[in-house]
Order: structure tokens, then C-alpha cells, then sequence
């Protein structure tokens, strides 16, 4: 935190930089332009959204249409002179759940770079929720973040539907579920139906799927209920009042109901009509108040509140403190208590994976030069090393390998599927083998992911040694290189032998990957 008030210090008095965010959403793209000031904060600019049909090509085909993608890089070209005009300097340019589940995702990408040279990141309903938290903790009230207060925050968005637990600032649950209010509208409506009876289906589609997450997501027990999205503006505009909250508007749950009552028994022409708003946005309105409503019902909540802030407000927060080369405190703390929860349903013994990961965290501090990774590295270590003996919830017998698939296959907050991979490769081969040529998992990754896996393995194995029997104070050790020796000398300590021998099995993996052979002295 020092680093940061002399960083922000030193170039209070320079000018602004900058920056630009764009959207590819489920029926159109969104571009903001920025300033980014030293300190980390920003300022909005301009902001455009141009609809496109991107999510019913998806949702009805699984593929996008030449028409289609001719439509989306016409619109990105326009804003490409934007940038060009503004003077841009870093671009985050997402695209979500339409292109995501879109089988020609790659061909649209790469027809968009040589077109525009925009690079088009594809991100995961993980990496959604978190841009859309980081936008929700830039703006949100103090008030509303009381000790103890638990906020729910929903996003029903076209393609899904985004929820997340916030407890004292920190993330505790987030889950993202396959009912966007394009998806649903393709998938379970039809020209045929009345309006009442694609009421009906698209209700119960909503019901079964929060039957289901009802049982690992904590619908009830929250203070605040949160929305975000166009179509809970659009309600707040309609049926909303000033809340006490600033930036927030209060819809009372009765004048809710009585809104989705009206708009349920119309079409999607007469929304137009009635409420002046473009077809598209019209075609969103009853999925998802439906959605909205429902899952109300579920939380038990006699009001919501809705925020005017969207995904593209967390990219630009992150990218001002990335062009000043701030650290994102918030986040970080996010991914960790993500991972300990995770931990927990696994029945790990927290205070242990939390000693391997400060140990892990000193070598890997310690080692920068042998391994030249970054802080983003350092994250995904430490989050490796809280959930490495996981796999011990299913046996304790190759539980490495239990690990892996459990790691996997779970959504941590703030980790793509790429990062969450990597922690579960790196958890897998912190313990006996190393990588294989027999293991294809391994072996299907990019070079230069199975390098940092091998590296962040190899410092975590140093870790689960040094934290056999008592645990050194991670501080209090010190590193000193001789020649192709690294020696790590302890405090004194009863179990000093114990550390050695689990070093014996531990420490050869490090000095196959860095060319340096680990020793413990005291």
C-alpha cells in the first residue's frame, strides 16, 4: 500500500490518460472512452451502444451468421475511428455468452483483429461477475457495506443471469446461471404461442433452474438485493423511487409485480409503443422481469435496488489503475476468500493451506529472478496452494489427482477458465509425480503454460515441505544463493528434520525446473 500513495504521489500533477472499454454483449456492443487519472479513478467521456443480433444467431443456431458478423465489424470499425480521434491509449475490448457458446466464435475474432486490429478477449461468466463487482465497489455507498451486511447483486443479462454475495466488501458467493433473457427467449418461446402462454414456459424454465442453484446459493439471508443491467433501468424508470442509497433507485416489490403484470400480457410491438424504447431492448423486457421477479420470490425481498453502473464501468476501473500501475487490493482479496470458500466445502484445514500459501508466497518473492513471473502468477500460486489438498475430501489415496479434477471444475471468483486451470494443474503436481508424457491434460496446453505450472509447482512443493509439523514464521526465514544452491535458513525448530526429509521428496522437481537444488538450514 506504501508503494501505491508514493506511486500516486509522484504523478498527481500529470494528465490524464486515455482509456476505452468495449462490450460484446448478447444483442449489441457497448463502447465507453474514459479519462484514467493518476490515482486511479475515472472519469466517463463518451458512451455508445449499436444493437446487433449476436445471441439469436447463437441461441438458435450455435452459430453467428455472415450477416451477422459483417453488422458487428461495421460497428467496431466506427468505434475504432473513435479511438483513433480520442487519442486511446489501452483498449479492454469482452465479449460474452453470445460469441462464448458461438461455434464460429474464432473465425468472427479474428475477421474483427484483421478488420479493425482490435483484439477481442473471450470471457467467462467468472471474469463477468468480476467486472461487474470491481464496477459495483468503485461506486457503491458506504452505507450500504455495513459490517455484517450481506448485498446480493443480480445482472440479468441476455445471455445469462449473473449473481454474487458480498459480505464486508469481500465476495462469499458468486454463481452465474443459464437464464439470459435472449436465451430464454429463443429456447422456450415460439411465434405461435399467446403471450400468456409463453408466460407460462418461460416461468416455470426460470422456477426449475433456481430450484436447482437454490441448493448452492444463498438466495435468502440477504440485507440488500442489488440489480444491475438495461432492463432493471428500464423498471427502475418505470416503477422506482430515490433510495437513501446515492446512485441507487428503489423498486418496492408490490409496484414491481404490478409492472411485470402489465408488460407480461403485451408483445414485444406494443412495448414499443407503449414505452417508447427500440425493438430490441423491447424483445428483453418480459424474460427478464420474469427472471428478475422470480428470483425476488426466492430472496424473500419486499424491495431491490438498482445501480445505473454496467460491466464496462469494472473494465475501465481496472484499466485506470493498470495504465498507472496500481495494484487492485480488492480484487485480490476477492480471489483468495473465493478460493477459502471453496476450501471449506472440501474440508480443508484453513489455517494450514493459509501457512503453505504465506510460504509459498516468500519463495516465490524471494526466487523473482529464477522465475520472472509477475503478480498475476503470484495470485494463482496462492490460490493454488489453498485448495492443493482438497482432493482429500474424495480419498486421501492419489488425492493430487482428486484436486485437479475438483479444482477444475469449480468457478472461482476473478479466475478465467485458463487461471483456473493453471491452479489446478499447479495443485495437481505440487505432490509426487511431475509432469508426464503420458499426462495429455498437461501436455494439451499452450508451452507456455506448462512452464509457469511447472515453475509455480515447483515453488509450492518448497512450501508443503517447510509447513510439515510446526510452521515457520515466514518472515523470520531467510534465502541466501551459493553457486546452483539455494539455501532457506529457518528459525529454530523441533521439526527441522521432519522439514528435511519431506524436502527429500519434495525439492527435486525445483531443481530440475530452475537448475537449483533447495536446502534447509537453521
Amino acid at each position: 500500500m506504501m508503494e501505491e500513495k508514493k506511486s500516486t504521489t509522484e504523478t498527481k500533477n500529470l494528465p490524464p490518460k486515455i482509456i476505452a472499454a468495449i462490450d460484446i454483449g448478447t444483442n449489441s456492443i457497448r463502447f465507453a472512452i474514459a479519462e484514467a487519472y493518476p490515482d486511479g479513478k475515472f472519469e466517463m467521456v463518451e458512451q455508445f451502444t449499436q444493437a446487433v443480433w449476436l445471441g439469436k444467431d447463437t441461441f438458435q443456431r450455435g452459430r453467428l451468421s455472415s450477416e451477422t458478423m459483417r453488422a458487428g465489424i461495421e460497428i467496431l470499425r466506427r468505434f475504432r475511428k473513435l479511438m483513433d480521434q480520442y487519442g486511446v491509449e489501452r483498449l479492454r475490448a469482452v465479449a460474452t455468452t453470445a460469441i462464448r457458446e458461438a461455434s464460429n466464435a474464432d473465425i468472427f475474432i479474428d475477421r474483427i483483429r484483421m478488420a479493425t486490429g482490435i483484439e477481442i478477449e473471450v470471457i467467462d461468466a467468472s471474469e463477468e461477475i468480476e467486472y461487474s463487482v470491481a464496477a459495483l465497489q468503485e461506486t457503491l455507498d458506504e452505507d450500504i457495506q455495513q459490517a455484517g451486511k450481506n448485498v446480493l447483486f443480480v445482472n440479468v443479462g441476455g445471455g445469462s443471469t449473473l449473481l454474487s454475495v458480498l459480505c464486508d466488501k469481500t465476495v462469499v458467493n458468486a454463481q452465474s446461471l443459464n437464464i439470459g433473457a435472449i436465451r430464454l427467449r429463443e429456447a422456450y418461446s415460439s411465434p405461435e404461442d399467446t403471450s400468456q402462454n409463453a408466460v407460462v414456459i418461460l416461468r416455470h424454465n426460470i422456477q426449475d433452474v433456481l430450484a436447482s442453484a437454490e441448493t448452492y446459493f444463498p438466495f435468502t439471508g440477504n440485507d440488500y438485493f442489488v440489480a444491475m443491467g438495461g432492463d432493471a433501468r428500464f423498471a427502475a424508470r418505470q416503477v422506482g423511487h430515490p433510495s437513501q442509497f446515492a446512485g441507487l433507485t428503489e423498486v418496492h416489490l408490490r409496484d414491481f409485480d404490478f409492472f411485470v403484470e402489465r408488460v407480461e400480457k403485451m408483445d414485444t410491438q406494443q412495448i414499443c409503443r407503449e414505452f417508447g424504447i427500440a425493438f430490441q431492448s423491447a424483445e428483453t423486457t418480459v424474460p427478464a422481469m420474469l427472471t428478475y421477479q422470480e428470483i425476488l420470490r426466492c430472496c424473500r425481498m419486499r424491495s431491490f435496488l438498482v445501480s445505473e453502473v454496467s460491466m464496462r464501468h469494472g473494465l475501465l476501473a481496472n484499466l485506470a489503475r493498470e495504465v498507472w500501475n496500481l495494484e487492485n487490493s480488492y480484487f485480490q482479496k476477492d480471489v483468495l476468500d473465493s478460493a477459502k470458500a471453496l476450501a471449506q466445502r472440501f474440508h480443508v484445514d484453513i489455517e494450514h493451506a493459509r501457512a503453505t500459501m504465506n510460504l509459498a508466497a516468500k519463495i516465490f518473492d524471494n526466487t523473482i529472478s529464477e522465475h520472472g513471473l509477475g503478480p498475476r502468477y503470484r495470485l494463482l500460486l496462492q490460490v493454488a496452494a489453498i485448495l492443493q489438498n482438497s482432493g482429500k475430501f474424495i480419498s486421501n489415496r492419489s488425492f493430487h489427482k482428486h484436486s485437479y479434477y475438483l479444482i477444475s471444475n469449480s468457478e472461482i471468483f476473478g479466475l478465467s477458465h485458463n487461471d483456473t486451470e493453471m491452479v489446478a494443474q499447479t495443485a495437481r503436481y505440487s505432490f509426487r509425480s511431475p509432469p508426464k508424457p503420458s499426462h495429455l491434460a498437461f501436455l494439451s496446453l499452450p508451452r507456455t503454460s506448462r512452464v509457469i505450472i511447472s515453475k509455480l509447482a515447483a515453488i509450492l512443493r518448497i512450501a508443503d515441505a517447510l509447513n510439515r509439523g510446526e510452521c515457520p514464521n515466514p518472515e523470520r526465514i531467510r534465502f541466501t544463493r551459493v553457486g546452483d544452491d539455494l539455501t532457506l535458513l529457518l528459525p529454530p525448530d523441533d521439526d527441522f528434520l521432519l522439514k528435511c526429509r519431506a524436502l527429500e521428496t519434495q525439492g527435486k522437481m525445483f531443481e530440475d525446473v530452475f537448475g537449483m537444488r533447495v536446502l534447509f538450514d537453521r
